[in-house]
């Protein structure tokens, strides 16, 4: 078990499983039907189906009278067959390269080799990302293709480092020296023990086997080769059904014929049926003999110097296996006996972990910020990680790691520097190198040599992505409308003045009917339905306990956003102070509205008065009394005046209507005329004539900011909604309330 007391598990979200060997997963029943994880549980389909197999054969070979409620130390179960059941009914499972989101973050995961179904997952969380190798092998054997070298660059990697800083031989040098020393063994009338687990590498060596004895003929025909698992038929029945996620070779062969249907191979069922009297060759787990099927076989045939053991796979230290690398004289039996050790030990590596140079180039491959080591030795690790160190010395810096190999237990804490800040130009090139630094604190360089497209900034769980105008259509973007009800309830005095604070802030507001249903109502002692500016409509009501109701409806935009606040705040400030909406002298903007009672909106002449007198006080108060003239609304055509008009709009001002308004201001020895035009009711337009530049452009700015001041804001020429207030709106108003 993993050390489940150093950590809360009912914090963990999520648990991911790489592979389905007994060191990786047979912990994951006890983990959700013996402690408080209440997490989410993932792996590939192929490995929860051989987990299954697995995990139940463990039960089976458990103590008897050993259950998972056994707390007297003498039992070894930690779960039964319900909690296997129930734990692999909370099992979802995953395919390569499906992305899947939980618990906040974004994870995937990709083919690993080592086994089949074995995955190393990558999480992305908030944008860094995570690579767990799990068990892996970038070498491609007879059944598995080789495990994938991701093309994104986590943050931080997690590796295995089983075997250190050793170095498998090739291949096809491997394979010589395995099928040569079984055959050299049975020629001389010796047995062949193969230790191996039961799934797993197992069927790497079948496949092996399998071809030599039909390639050798006759000479190996009359050899039994036997698989001593009693897990052999349903474990090859999974590899049956899986077969598409194996390599070329597998497929290949599948055009003729199974390859898991073996000819040469027989299955050992019990141990009493095998026949041991001549030569044979058996497979049988553990692969670290230090109990089991193995371990017997191993005891009955070390003596005879004919038989020989040959280690196939990786041996930890304690196991009988590790003891058998250094050609022991003589090791103990599991009764105590003490045997001879006559008979050949050869280790020949299939085990599918990754050597040093495999490790080192999937480093440099996928350019981590860091590396964290696990599933080693702890001398080994170091060592690995000290000449992957000395190795990392003689690449570029950027792509240097830092390494570390923590014990079980250990924290290791990874700084990620907050992310680099972007700026997008658009409208012009940018020539020239920018240096900065990426999220591991490595310099580069980019050149800013092109025009960067308008688009959109999306972010999405702190990552952020930039689309731009021609990638939106091919982006899994949406677009969506949003409408948007506000209600408020208003004082008598905020209601009666409200029309009139909107009339005056903004320049298009609009009586509309209100729908049938609102208007038969009998019960509504008022109702008024406006338009603001084409974006935000407004239901003012009234009910039968005389409370007043203003309902805005809108459909969310910035424009539109901005609109609904304004009217919202005016609401509320003709509330707070009354004469705010119904006081006219104090607004600068020229009445251009029907009485409220009228369903028409008309546009009704004004005198302009207002704005007349505010403009001419505003230059009185700048340049003095005796220095301000009212002219008549005549066009001087002095050919010294220059007149303020950009020759592009010079055609369309040959059109303009008769000037609203004309004065002449002497400043010093210069003079100017001022001009102000009629845009639309209540729109101005000013031009200022004279001579003397400083004076044009001073008058220009402020008799600008006087109109801009004095008129309602406009936003006409953007896209407008119109919105229907369900019958509903007052009942949903008084259940608010």
């Amino acid at each position: 078990l993993p050390f489940l007391d150093a950590i809360d598990v009912s914090t963990i979200d999520l648990l991911l499983v790489s592979h389905f060997h007994i060191d990786h997963a047979a912990g994951v029943p006890y983990l959700t039907e013996k402690t408080g994880f209440k997490g989410r549980i993932f792996m590939t389909h192929a490995t929860k189906s051989v987990l299954r197999v697995l995990l139940s054969d463990s039960i089976r070979l458990a103590p008897r009278g050993a259950t998972s409620a056994d707390t007297t130390g003498g039992g070894f179960a930690l779960y039964d067959e319900a909690d296997l059941a129930a734990c692999m009914d909370r099992i979802e499972v995953i395919d390569f390269h499906q992305v899947v989101e939980a618990a906040g973050i974004k994870f995937w995961c990709y083919n690993a080799g080592h086994v089949l179904g074995a995955a190393m997952f990558m999480i992305d969380a908030g944008g860094t990302k995570l690579l767990y190798t799990g068990d892996y092998s970038l070498e491609e054997d007879r059944h598995l293709m080789p495990a994938e070298v991701p093309r994104v660059s986590p943050d931080v990697l997690i590796m295995e480092c089983t075997y250190g800083t050793q170095k498998h031989e090739a291949r096809d040098v491997r394979e010589a020296l395995f099928v040569s020393t079984i055959e050299r063994v049975v020629q001389r009338g010796g047995r062949v023990l193969l230790p191996v687990f039961a799934l797993g590498r197992a069927q790497e060596l079948l496949l092996i086997l399998e071809e030599h004895w039909r390639d050798r003929g006759l000479e190996l025909s009359r050899v039994p080769v036997y698989y001593a698992s009693k897990l052999a038929t349903r474990a090859l029945r999974v590899y049956q059904t899986y077969v598409n996620m194996m390599n070329a070779h597998v497929q290949r062969q599948l055009d003729v014929a199974n390859p898991f249907q073996f000819n040469t191979v027989q299955n050992l069922a019990r141990l009493d049926e095998l026949d041991d009297s001549g030569p044979c060759v058996v497979l049988a787990s553990p692969g670290m003999l230090q109990s089991g099927v193995s371990r017997q076989l191993f005891e009955r045939w070390c003596s005879d110097n004919r038989n020989a053991v040959v280690l196939a796979g990786y041996a930890v230290e304690g196991t009988l296996a590790k003891q058998l690398a250094t050609e022991p004289e003589e090791i103990t039996a599991l009764d105590g006996r003490i045997l001879k050790r006559n008979c050949t030990v050869v280790s020949v590596s299939f085990s599918a972990h990754t050597d040093y140079k495999q490790n080192a180039t999937f480093v440099r491959a996928t350019s981590p910020g860091a590396v964290i080591l696990v599933h080693g030795e702890k001398h080994e690790m170091n060592r690995f990680k000290n000449q992957l160190l000395s190795d990392a010395n003689k690449w570029p810096p950027e792509d240097r790691p830092t390494v570390s190999s923590p014990e079980n237990g250990q924290k290791v804490l990874v700084r990620f520097p907050a992310d680099a800040k972007v700026l997008l130009r658009h409208g012009a090139d940018e020539k020239g190198d920018q240096t900065f630094f990426d999220s591991n604190k490595r310099q580069r360089t980019a050149s800013l040599n092109k025009t960067i497209d308008p688009g959109v900034l999306v972010v999405k769980e702190l990552q952020t992505t930039f689309y731009t105008d021609a990638q939106l259509d091919a982006s899994t973007l949406t677009v969506v409308e949003i409408d948007q009800t506000l209600r408020l309830r208003l004082s008598a005095a905020a209601a009666e003045g409200l029309l009139s604070a909107l009339r005056r802030t903004f320049y298009d507001v609009k009586l509309e009917s209100a729908e049938s249903s609102l208007r038969n109502d009998p019960k509504l002692q008022r109702l008024l339905k406006l338009n603001v500016c084409g974006h935000v409509s407004c239901l003012l009501i009234t009910d039968e306990h005389a409370q007043n109701h203003l309902i805005l409806n809108w459909r969310a935009a910035p424009v539109s956003d901005v609109l609904a606040d304004a009217v919202a705040y005016l609401a509320l400030h003709t509330g707070k102070v009354p004469t705010a909406g119904l006081l006219s002298t104090d607004c600068c903007a020229p009445s251009s509205y029907p009485p409220p009672e009228q369903e028409e909106q008309q546009q009704l002449p004004d005198t302009y008065s207002i704005v007349f007198n505010l403009v001419k006080k505003t230059l009185i108060d700048h340049f003095g009394s005796d220095l301000v003239e009212v002219l008549p609304n005549e066009i001087d055509h002095n050919p010294d005046i220059k007149p303020m008009i950009d020759e592009n709009e010079e055609e369309a001002h040959q059109n303009d209507p008769v000037p609203l308004l004309r004065l002449r201001i002497i400043h010093d020895e210069a003079s100017a005329i001022c001009t102000l035009f009629d845009h639309g009711a209540p729109r101005f337009r000013v031009d200022v004539a004279s001579d003397d530049d400083a004076l044009r452009h001073r008058l220009q700015r402020l008799l600008t900011h006087i109109l801009a001041a004095s008129t309602p804001i406009d936003v006409t020429g953007r896209e407008t909604s119109t919105f229907t207030f369900p019958p509903d709106a007052i009942k949903a108003v008084s259940q608010d309330n």
